[in-house]
């Protein structure tokens, strides 16, 4: 039980840390919608913390494919918080305009 708790907080810290660092580095300076630029910076974390944590948990094996299976339901959270946000600035600027 203590694995799972423990695996569920840290692949929430590992994705929300990776997809606030994809949007400061890409998304906010590409896209004019924010809600597609928080959805995108989440599905970016996802995919980078897959690619880097299948490596990290091979242990001088085969690639670990199920590594994106361990971060999905942690990105699916932050995807709904993502949302969320999304359409409130969006309606903030839609307010402004």
């Amino acid at each position: 039980m203590a694995y799972i708790i423990g695996s569920i907080v840290g692949s929430l810290i590992a994705i929300y840390l990776l997809a606030a660092l994809w949007e400061w580095l890409l998304f906010k300076r590409v896209l004019d919608d924010p809600l597609m630029g928080k959805l995108l910076s989440v599905g970016a974390a996802w995919l980078t913390s897959g690619v880097l944590g299948g490596f990290g948990m091979a242990d001088r094996g085969p690639y670990y494919w199920p590594a994106f299976l361990i971060y999905a339901p942690a990105a699916a959270i932050l995807a709904l918080f993502a949302y969320r946000r999304g359409m409130q600035l969006r309606e903030e600027i839609e307010f402004d305009a």
